[in-house]
């Protein structure tokens, strides 16, 4: 699947990786303006944002994490191989 269909699987709340993706288990997600994290903090802003999820054992990954921003190289918005995935358990993600 491309981009496109990405994001439109990423605002039906679905995550997503990447077959090109060396680490596996890493993935993306979408939280909405307004929405609060896991973690506490919150996304209080008008736009909504893409976090990813590291790869579990990923080198300096501390449980719990922190969400990271992902903002989507060239790439990766030309890419075809995009793929949906169901998030990790206390991950934060939606699902």
């Amino acid at each position: 699947m491309d981009f496109s269909d990405a994001l439109r699987a990423l605002k039906a709340g679905r995550c997503m990786a990447r077959g090109s993706w060396v680490e596996p288990g890493k993935y993306i997600y979408r939280v909405p303006a307004n929405t609060s994290l896991e973690d506490g903090s919150s996304a209080e802003h008008s736009a909504t944002h893409l976090f990813y999820r590291p790869a579990k054992g990923a080198r300096g990954l501390v449980e719990p994490y922190t969400p990271l921003p992902y903002t989507p190289l060239p790439d990766a918005l030309e890419a075809g191989d995009w793929y949906l995935v169901e998030p990790r358990k206390g991950s934060g993600a939606p699902g």
